[in-house]
C-alpha cells in the first residue's frame, strides 16, 4: 500500500481520527474526541517498501505487515489487506474503537457458501468477504 497523502486522509476521514506525521510513520487517533482515543493506530512505510499498519487498544496490540491496501466499509469501518499465498489477513478498525484481526484465512472460504462453512470460520469469511465485495464494486 503506498502511503500517500490522499490515503492517509480517506482512511483518517472514515475514521474521523486526529492525523499527526512522524517522518516515515503517521499516526490516526481513533476517537480522538474522548479524553482517550479508543485506538491509536500506526501507519508505517518501512525502508523495504513494506507497509505496516499496527493498532494499540486498551484490550491489546495488533499488527499485520505487508499491507497492500485499504477498502473502506460503510459507513465507519476500514479493513487493511495483506494477501499472499493463497491467504488473506486483515485488520478491521471501526470508527467507534472497535478492532479485529483475522490472520492467514484461506482466501477459498471468502467465496464459499456460508451454509456449508464450519461456525469458527463465519465471521472470517464475512467480515474478509467484504474486501473482495467492495473491491469488485469500486472497480465497477
Amino acid at each position: 500500500m503506498n502511503l500517500t497523502s490522499d490515503t492517509i486522509n480517506a482512511v483518517a476521514s472514515i475514521l474521523d481520527a486526529r492525523v499527526e506525521s512522524n517522518g516515515t510513520e503517521t499516526i490516526l487517533y481513533v476517537g480522538a474526541g474522548r479524553a482517550t482515543p479508543a485506538i491509536v493506530v500506526t501507519l508505517s512505510a518501512l525502508s523495504d517498501g513494506i507497509t505496516l499498519v499496527s493498532a494499540q487498544t486498551v484490550h491489546g496490540y495488533f499488527e499485520l505487515h505487508a499491507v497492500q491496501r485499504f477498502v473502506p466499509v460503510d459507513p465507519d469501518e476500514v479493513i487493511f489487506v495483506a494477501e499472499a499465498a493463497g491467504r488473506i489477513s486483515g485488520l478491521v478498525v471501526g470508527r467507534e474503537g472497535t478492532c479485529s484481526l483475522f490472520a492467514n484465512v484461506d482466501h477459498a472460504i471468502l467465496s464459499a457458501d456460508l451454509t456449508q462453512l464450519d461456525p469458527p470460520l463465519l465471521l472470517s469469511s464475512m467480515q474478509l468477504g467484504l474486501t473482495e465485495q467492495l473491491s469488485l464494486e469500486s472497480e465497477g
